[in-house]
């Protein structure tokens, strides 16, 4: 067996070491010790293996970035009040309450009185030359209140329909109204109702013309009680108003309702006339 000259070694274990090799040491022991720890190597690599159940150390990570300062009117919109949980329901209703509340602001339809009286007979037999709103045809017109500038007074309006144009021509009337319209002027005449219409619907249809069509709805309060004592037979009146020359006129009338106008007299004023409370006669 060769020897190795032991420069020779010695050049191989500089050059090991300086790669960052383990070299034995110089001299007789090495072999052995380097035995020792070749021996010893799985030992320790087994002592640094971590256990089974030991856990596995995470590295630190890096903080996260702060937060951007949020706007003004984000800061205001979270910290303002908030509608409370009760409101929704109300909130959810109100249309419907609102659709409820109008409707009963509407005016109900009449099925009685002087007005839903009066506007039946004026159906049947004045609407044909009157117009069914009162816009005129055939006959003058009542809306706006034209029929108002014609018959101030109630009781003229009435004897005027009582007896028309024949029998104001019979008594000796060349004209008739507040306005003295000619009689026959118009090219129409007007037919009396005297004898076809009973007092209360007589009444009632001159009412409803003068209130309904006309808008004259301050005489309203004289036109329900007037009908209503006529309806319930508190006024003494016949069943027909009397036609012809010596029939029932504009005086004739005045002093039948009379009675009425003497109550609201005493308590409003006559919104006919124009006069004050208590100025009854």
């Amino acid at each position: 067996m060769t020897e190795i000259p032991e420069h020779l070694l010695k050049r191989s274990r500089d050059a090991k070491r300086a790669r960052g090799m383990d070299v034995p040491a110089e001299g007789g022991d090495a072999p052995a010790e380097a035995s020792a720890e070749s021996a010893n190597a799985p030992a320790k690599a087994e002592a640094a293996k971590p256990g089974a159940g030991a856990p596995v150390p995470i590295p630190a990570s890096d903080p996260p970035p702060p937060e951007k300062p949020k706007s003004a009117w984000v800061s205001a919109a979270e910290n303002r009040k908030k509608i409370p949980l009760w409101v929704m329901p109300v909130l959810l209703f109100l249309p419907i309450w609102l659709i409820m509340y109008v409707g009963t602001l509407e005016e109900p339809t009449r099925e009685e009185g002087v007005l839903y009286e009066g506007g039946l007979v004026y159906a049947e037999h004045c609407a044909a030359c009157h117009g069914g709103e009162g816009g005129g045809g055939v006959g003058p017109a009542f809306s706006n209140g034209a029929i108002i500038e014609t018959f101030s007074l109630l009781e003229s309006q009435v004897a005027w329909v009582v007896h028309g144009t024949q029998g104001y021509a019979d008594a000796g009337f060349e004209t008739y109204g507040d306005t003295n319209k000619v009689l026959g002027g118009s090219g129409a005449n007007m037919p009396a109702f005297g004898a076809e219409l009973t007092v209360e619907e007589l009444v009632s249809s001159v009412l409803y013309e003068r209130v309904e069509l006309g808008g004259y709805t301050e005489e309203l309060e004289l036109a329900e009680r007037l009908y209503d004592k006529i309806h319930n037979e508190e006024l003494e009146l016949p069943e027909h108003f009397a036609e012809g020359p010596d029939g029932d006129f504009e005086d004739e009338i005045v002093v039948m309702f009379q009675q009425v106008r003497d109550e609201l007299i005493a308590l409003e004023g006559d919104l006919a006339s124009g006069a004050e409370p208590g100025e009854a006669g």
